[in-house]
């Protein structure tokens, strides 16, 4: 049962702008293009809220750690590769730097 309950809330939340906290690229209402789950398996049990710059292709060109609840460094090292590989809609209308912050959750494993 908890499983199922676990996977509806990952399936639900990487439909939405759920755990995108602010930022212009939700002002602007810019969206992702890659399949992205906002809660990850990881070492330990926690969170990591990075502030991400978002180039023209779409592509994060930059992720700084501005809050987080995990003590372990390669913890939040794995979350800033897996917030790194986010892409969101390409646009020459948007900014040379779009920004955005993004909330990851880590469950470790049974």
């Amino acid at each position: 049962m908890t499983k199922l309950i676990l996977g509806a809330f990952l399936f639900f939340s990487s439909l939405s702008f759920g755990q995108i906290l602010s930022g212009e690229i939700v002002d602007e209402g810019r969206k992702m293009i890659s399949e992205t789950s906002f809660i990850v398996e990881g070492m330990a049990n926690g969170y990591a809220v990075y502030e991400l710059a978002v180039n023209r292709n779409g592509k994060v060109t930059s992720a700084k750690l501005v809050d987080s609840n995990l003590k372990s460094t390669p913890a939040k090292y794995e979350i800033r590769n897996y917030v790194s590989r986010i892409k969101f809609i390409p646009g020459n209308h948007y900014p040379k730097f779009h920004h955005a912050k993004v909330k990851i959750t880590t469950v470790k494993p049974k």
